[in-house]
């Protein structure tokens, strides 16, 4: 079924209510038109039947009583007066009136048809004017339809124009464009996102084709073969590994979310404490771990381990010497607002390269990776933005400073298992 047009329906629905309140008002009229004129006749009839009795009756002769009524018409529209004068003498006087109706039911006929012939014109003049107001009034939707009918995904930087009037659709105006904004930032996210991983797998694609090409030149050994294998072997790993974490980022800004349920965070701990030390075996780096026996929060306990092992491993890859320091701990008031929630605080704290200050804005972003990170042998620069991914689905936020030449210390809030 075809939708009706908000100009038809504006149309329609002025001219109904103005038919409707024409015909009520002219309904009332007639009504009061008619009982005016009737009152006003009975006054005649009793006028002249006192201006009659005056020229009938002598004014020296006194009157006892006085006795009016009307007198039900017999036939036509007739109204008939009888006073009645009672004289001191005795006599008793009688004068009848009478008038036609014929005036009044001739201004009463007249009073129809000229409302009649005015309330459909005054409704058709109301269509009239009905029509122009709904042009006026949607002339600047038309507009704003127009405008969002030309921009497309290749033109995204333009905007509507917002009307002067009126205020809804100014706000209409002002939602849209602002949808524009977040849609034009997020398809360039896209197109950021997509060049960046493109340009990532592009890397290890390049050297297993390489691999393949140089081996298939000439005759190799079996332990050529295999060195071959295991450097593609390697390069799929790495694949495999950048592609998880696309996916991992894919499936959490879907927005769907995650069941939490009071979770024993100090584990989770221990095993990041003990990969830390793995990462470091060899460097004179000590990594140590501070957290009481227990403390509870509200999460899923595999994707918090894999955002505590993936700070402990942006720890490790950037300390030469020093320490690595975990600790947890249980706080009142999370950063940047006040709840009666409590809340746990873990710090990851390094000594290692640290971050520029240019660079630490963009710690977060997908593929970046620092001048200190260029130099390191893996590395994908998703690990931080899935760990901040991960914290926020968990109601959490995370913090990072740092200091170049002195380390870099980051700090994780999530929500404790119980209230205060």
């Amino acid at each position: 079924m075809t939708p009706t047009s908000l100009r038809r329906e504006i149309i329609v629905w002025y001219s109904v209510v103005m038919l409707v309140t024409l015909s009520a008002f002219a309904g009332l009229s007639y009504l009061l038109l008619r009982e005016a004129l009737q009152r006003t006749g009975t006054a005649s009839l009793r006028q002249t039947a006192q201006t009659a009795e005056q020229l009938i009756i002598p004014s020296g002769i006194p009157r006892v009583g006085v006795q009016e009524e009307m007198v039900p018409p017999r036939g036509g529209q007739v109204e008939a007066l009888r006073r009645r004068t009672r004289l001191a003498t005795g006599e008793v006087v009688d004068i009848y009136v009478a008038r036609s109706g014929d005036v009044e039911s001739r201004a009463l006929r007249s009073f129809l048809l000229i409302s009649l012939l005015l309330i459909p014109l005054t409704t058709l003049a109301a269509a009239m004017g009905g029509r122009s107001l709904a042009n006026r009034l949607l002339e600047p939707l038309n507009r704003l339809v127009a405008a969002t009918r030309e921009i497309g995904i290749g033109a995204l930087s333009r905007r509507v124009e917002e009307p002067e009037r009126p205020s809804e659709l100014q706000e209409l105006a002002n939602s849209f464009n602002a949808m524009l904004n977040r849609l034009e930032e997020a398809v360039a996210a896209l197109r950021h996102f997509t060049a960046d991983a493109s340009h990532e797998l592009r890397t290890p694609l390049t050297a297993i084709r390489g691999t393949v090409q140089v081996a298939l030149v000439r005759e190799r050994t079996a332990d050529d073969l295999r060195e071959t294998l295991e450097e593609v072997g390697e390069q799929a790993e790495w694949m495999l590994h950048l592609v998880e974490g696309l996916l991992t980022l894919a499936r959490g800004e879907e927005g769907s979310g995650i069941e939490v349920q009071p979770l024993d965070l100090v584990p989770i701990l221990a095993d990041a404490r003990e990969m830390g030390e793995a990462l470091v075996a060899g460097k004179p780096v000590e990594v140590r771990l501070h957290a009481p026996d227990s403390l509870m929060v509200r999460g899923v306990a595999n994707p918090l381990r894999q955002v505590m092992l993936n700070l402990v491993s942006n720890a490790a890859k950037f300390t030469e010497e020093g320490s690595i320091t975990l600790t947890a701990r249980e706080v009142a008031v999370p950063p940047g607002e006040i709840s009666d929630q409590r809340w746990t605080e873990i710090e990851v704290a390094d000594t290692g390269s640290g971050i520029a200050p240019d660079e630490l804005p963009r710690v977060f972003d997908r593929f970046y990776r620092g001048s200190a990170a260029r130099g390191q042998p893996s590395g994908s620069g998703l690990g931080l933005a899935i760990a901040r991914l991960v914290v926020e689905q968990h109601g959490g936020e995370v913090r990072v400073e740092s200091e170049p030449g002195a380390g870099t210390t980051v700090r994780v809030f999530l929500p404790a298992a119980s209230l205060t």
